[in-house]
């Protein structure tokens, strides 16, 4: 975090490095509190929670089916309803959210990651329509495959040879999608998720 920092300071930005814990409703609003009384207010979010995680289905037990909704999905409900207030109140913001390619594709035993996915594709299609009139728009980046998948078993079966690009997704990839919907160029631009996916999405 403090790297990160110190990389946006070098560009002769601005940046403010706070720990919180996203599955706490009141430590994300600690964190909008201090964004606040720092620069007055929030145009933009970028929710980025990613918990991989494969299983057969019905050897998933309750408590990881709820570890991962809890990390991947709860956490972009809390912190968008945190910092969407504060978006409402000023009639203004974007809100993005970095997903997956598994949003719309599944994945055997990848039944619980998928589940979550697809539930951000949802919360970012239905907020779009609630918060149109807000002038907030509310669109996500479904991600391609990356090299991180082996820390979560997602990878079994799976390399870059179905990937249409031949490689695998690198953040720079994402970067200029992500500029371009957190900004007014991109102002007719809402309730749609954007995959980036080297070309998997256009498979059968």
């Amino acid at each position: 975090m403090a790297a990160a920092t110190r990389e946006v300071e070098k560009q002769g930005c601005q940046a403010l490095a706070i720990p919180t814990d996203v599955t706490s409703y009141q430590s994300i609003e600690e964190m909008v509190a201090k964004v606040i009384a720092r620069w007055s207010k929030i145009d933009i979010l970028v929710n980025n929670m990613d918990l991989q995680f494969a299983k057969p289905f019905l050897e998933v037990t309750e408590e990881e089916w709820q570890r991962v909704m809890a990390a991947n999905l709860t956490p972009v409900f809390l912190c968008t309803k945190a910092v969407g207030k504060t978006m409402v109140e000023r009639k203004k913001g974007s809100i993005i959210t970095l997903s997956s390619v598994l949003a719309e594709r599944g994945l055997r035993n990848g039944a619980a990651y998928c589940a979550s996915k697809g539930g951000v594709g949802q919360l970012t299609r239905a907020l779009a329509l609630e918060w149109a009139r807000e002038n907030i728009r509310v669109n996500a980046i479904g991600v391609g495959w990356d090299s991180n998948l082996a820390g979560g078993g997602l990878e079994e079966g799976f390399s870059e040879r179905y990937i249409s690009v031949r490689r695998f997704c690198q953040p720079e990839d994402i970067g200029a999608l992500l500029v371009f919907l957190a900004s007014d160029a991109a102002s007719y631009a809402t309730g749609q998720t954007y995959y980036v996916s080297g070309g998997v999405m256009s498979h059968a």
